[in-house]
């Protein structure tokens, strides 16, 4: 009985660090995005300017990171349909687990 709920923590505890990973790379991209957006919020005003060298400097800051933003965005798309794969392919070979252990083993069947 205790083996059994040995096996039933550690299952538990791998689905918990693959949650607690997967919330904190959330986490990681909001705070870029709100870093970027503080940053592009800095547009250019009086605080900021003093001459126009400082001006352009600061407009300059602006176009770039807002270039950079819309290109690191238009990858977005790119990088959740490849993780939406490996989630799918990842729910696959869970599933197939699984029913070979409700099979009893399944040592006459072949893959994983």
């Amino acid at each position: 009985m205790k083996s059994l709920i040995s096996k039933l923590k550690k299952k538990g505890q791998a689905l918990n660090i693959i949650g607690a990973t997967v919330i904190g790379f959330m986490i990681l991209i909001f705070m870029i995005f709100a870093v970027l957006y503080g940053i592009s919020a800095l547009k250019p005003s009086s605080f900021f300017m003093t001459d126009s060298a400082e001006a352009n400097t600061t407009a300059d800051l602006t176009r770039n990171l807002t270039a950079g933003v819309s290109t690191f965005g238009s990858y977005i798309p790119t990088v959740l349909t490849v993780l939406a794969v490996v989630l799918v392919l990842a729910g696959i070979a869970i599933l197939i687990l699984y029913v070979r252990r409700m099979n009893g083993g399944g040592e006459g069947i072949g893959g994983l």
